[in-house]
């Protein structure tokens, strides 16, 4: 199953090597890159960064959870997609691409 990760650009490099770590309740993922975009980058724009890595990944679904973050308000106001929690650590052989993403202004 393909799946979206949004990050932080400075944390790619790591990501690329050590894959993606749990932290917290899991690695939180979502269904399309626009949501991995639109989710992070809300919280980029308040940061007033305006470069973001999307991480792509293909892992198996039966290790996956729902995750709580995407409520129903976060959808119809962000247009956010669905959330998705890998308890597990996702390994860097699982990493399929790496996108970069620019907005906003410099």
């Amino acid at each position: 199953m393909k799946l979206y990760h949004g990050t932080y650009i400075e944390n790619a490099e790591s990501i690329r090597e050590q894959g993606l770590l749990s932290r917290f309740e899991g690695v939180y993922l979502t269904d399309s890159l626009e949501s991995a975009v639109r989710w992070v980058g809300i919280r980029m724009a308040a940061k007033e960064q305006n470069t973001m890595a999307v991480i792509e990944v293909d892992i198996d679904e039966t290790n996956l959870e729902e995750g709580m973050d995407h409520s129903p308000m976060m959808v119809e106001l962000f247009g956010v997609g669905k959330s998705l929690v890998s308890i597990d650590p996702i390994p860097p052989e699982k990493i399929t691409d790496i996108h970069y993403i620019q907005f906003g202004r410099k």
